[in-house]
């Protein structure tokens, strides 16, 4: 009886996990069409970068580099010189141990990184959507003199022990594709999110409750480690309302990875979008940036912008 149950319990959950997953690819469609119809008023209020702040980005699990085309293309529009990792489509460690890919990686992108930091004579930004953001802190830590602060989409940790934070189809998929699941790839540290001051960089988690493939909760840095970090290394969690695969084209989002990328790092200021948005749709950031979720209960972000 306990079998038929727990079989019963697993196939609801698979199908409800389908929905979250058809509905959020609904959802970057409508993004998307929201981006181009408001390309005009975006462009408008973006910061501009100064034309010396390399930028690389990173895509997500199974996606190319050419996914987040519109991101670099609107980047660069912007007074930024931001660029694809070049490695094509993002296939996951491949049945190999996430240690051996993450070495790889440094092998493969450090040279890419490495070369933009001295044709600019600036550290590099890095921007990764879901997988591509894990790559992208894990390179971070490897490479701390030559990466100047990351952002991460809807990226998760790999806790070892914990398997419910992903979307159980994409888990399966990727279980397919390399053969092991995620905790077996990350094996028993895991890959989790950095302490509160090293590497010495900002972090920024830009992260969803309608994210319908990583749990937001695994996307959240701890609010601990952001309560302890400081000026040289802060520690930012930036919650919009998005679809999971659609944050790179979403225009609120967009909008938050720029002015991330021009906040000085040595002066932080939290993220504030009501300086972005006109005073007859100030009602519209509340849902828009929906109120940071933490220990301590719910804290909307006019309260982190605003001093005291």
């Amino acid at each position: 009886m306990r079998i038929l149950e727990f079989a019963s319990q697993a196939e609801t959950t698979m199908l409800t996990d389908l929905f979250k997953l058809q509905i959020d690819m609904l959802g970057a469609r409508g993004e998307l069409a929201a981006g181009i119809a408001s390309s005009w008023l975006l462009n408008r209020v973006t910061p501009n970068g100064g034309g010396n702040r390399p930028v690389i980005t990173f895509p997500g699990f199974l996606a190319s580099g050419n996914s987040l085309l519109r991101l670099n293309r609107y980047l660069n529009r912007h007074g930024f010189a931001a660029q694809s990792w070049g490695l094509g489509r993002n296939l996951g460690p491949q049945g190999t141990s996430w240690g051996k890919r993450l070495d790889t990686l440094v092998q493969e992108v450090g040279i890419t990184i490495q070369m933009l930091a001295d044709k600019h004579s600036a550290p590099v930004a890095l921007v990764g959507q879901s997988l591509g953001g894990v790559y992208a802190r894990e390179l971070a830590l490897r490479m701390p003199d030559v990466v100047d602060r990351v952002i991460m989409l809807g990226s998760p940790t790999f806790h070892p022990y914990k398997t419910t934070d992903l979307n159980r189809i994409i888990s399966l998929f990727g279980y397919w594709v390399s053969r092991q699941s995620h905790a077996e790839m990350a094996g028993r540290a895991g890959l989790l999110h950095w302490d509160a001051d090293q590497p010495p960089m900002p972090c920024i988690s830009v992260h969803s409750p309608a994210d319908g493939i990583v749990d937001e909760a695994s996307a959240v840095i701890p609010q601990y480690i952001v309560n302890q970090s400081g000026n040289t290394a802060p520690r930012e969690n930036l919650r919009v309302l998005s679809s999971h695969i659609g944050m790179s084209v979403n225009p609120c989002v967009l909008l938050a990875i720029a002015d991330r990328l021009v906040q000085d790092r040595n002066a932080w200021q939290p993220f504030d979008p009501y300086r972005y948005y006109p005073k007859s749709l100030k009602w519209a950031v509340s849902l828009l940036y929906p109120a940071q979720e933490t220990n301590a209960g719910t804290v909307d972000i006019r309260e982190l912008a605003e001093p005291g």
